[in-house]
């Protein structure tokens, strides 16, 4: 069972076209069901939906564009990165991003980093 969405996410991904909210509620289902330990909260100054760990704090967001969706990880500069999947050149945030075109990465890369992010 999925959880109920987060009070603004509709709003968040009404700019978007359907296939890319679409994308990113799917996406976020993903999430929930691998780790429902997470709580989520709409963030509309990011743009973004962002999942916290009881323990750990804020450890990723779900941040739809124009062509698809970024999984962004807080701390993902510090993560093992198996696939070479992870992109950014930041001092902490790294991401997986999604497109509508595309099969890589897949929904069990998405878990497998999630994983990884929260050990």
């Amino acid at each position: 069972m999925i959880a109920i969405e987060p009070p603004g996410l509709d709003q968040l991904l009404a700019e978007h076209c359907a296939d890319v909210a679409a994308l990113a509620r799917h996406l976020r289902d993903v999430i929930v069901e691998a780790r429902p330990e997470l709580t989520e909260r709409v963030y509309s100054g990011w743009h973004g939906l962002g999942f916290h760990h009881p323990e750990r704090g804020y450890v990723a967001a779900i941040f739809p564009g124009t062509d698809g969706v970024s999984v962004g990880f807080e701390h993902g500069a510090g993560m093992p990165d198996p696939h070479g999947l992870l992109r950014g050149t930041g001092k902490r945030l790294r991401y997986l991003h999604f497109t509508l075109d595309d099969a890589a990465p897949t929904h069990e890369h998405l878990i497998e980093y999630l994983d990884l992010a929260i050990p």
